[in-house]
């Protein structure tokens, strides 16, 4: 069984719907994090699943935030497994990220290697989160990687290799285009610097957050 699985959403729920109908394997916790505040949306619990939470957020955590948030939620749990919305897993996926190691970061051996991934306690010991100045996404993967492989932590990669839609969130919506071109640009600069500096910190910015908005 999987303890948790972490799913953040900020659009194209009929993907999502998809993704939670190719659940087959057992996962005790099935947590929604809904970064739409204009969203209702509700999916039905699919059966290999024990407990299911939808949360509906009044703004956008962002993909760090939203990863941080699942592995708060969930403190006692030794490994926190994640997927995107617009992925979709194929048989024996969700048997094999079972596997995880609480002592290493587990990606997929294909690309993209973080559409479902999973974060042992022992890398959230020693790295800590994800640096949520990358908002509201890209480079924060780069960032957790580049970190962990500084700890001299291991990094696993399992013959994971799911369906996706490839940058979904952004293809349905010309808003989120435009902001993205400039949040993007910004979030390769910081990684530029921090790569640069030997930063290994993590930290939750104001300026950052609302220079980022995309919902705005």
């Amino acid at each position: 069984m999987i303890a948790n699985l972490i799913v953040p959403v900020l659009n194209r729920y009929d993907l999502l719907r998809r993704m939670l109908e190719s659940i087959d394997y057992p996962i005790r916790d099935l947590l929604i994090i809904d970064n739409n505040p204009h969203s209702s949306g509700q999916e039905q619990k699919p059966e290999p699943v024990g407990r299911m939470r939808w949360l509906h957020l009044p703004s956008n955590l962002g993909v760090a935030g939203s990863w941080n948030f699942g592995v708060k939620l969930f403190p006692h749990d030794p490994v926190w497994t994640f997927a995107s919305n617009d992925m979709w897993f194929r048989p024996g996926d969700l048997e094999l990220l079972s596997t995880a190691s609480s002592d290493a970061l587990t990606l997929s051996q294909h690309v993209p290697h973080w559409h479902t991934f999973a974060v042992g306690e022992a890398v959230v010991d020693r790295v800590g989160l994800f640096d949520e100045r990358f908002y509201p996404a890209y480079c924060e993967d780069n960032d957790f990687e580049r970190r962990v492989q500084f700890a001299g932590l291991p990094i696993t990669r399992l013959d994971v290799a799911p369906g996706h839609d490839n940058s979904s969130t952004l293809k349905s919506d010309k808003r989120f285009q435009e902001k993205n071109a400039e949040t993007f640009r910004r979030n390769v600069l910081l990684y530029k610097q921090k790569s640069a500096g030997m930063d290994m910190g993590f930290s939750w910015s104001l300026k950052s957050r609302r220079a980022g908005e995309w919902l705005r």
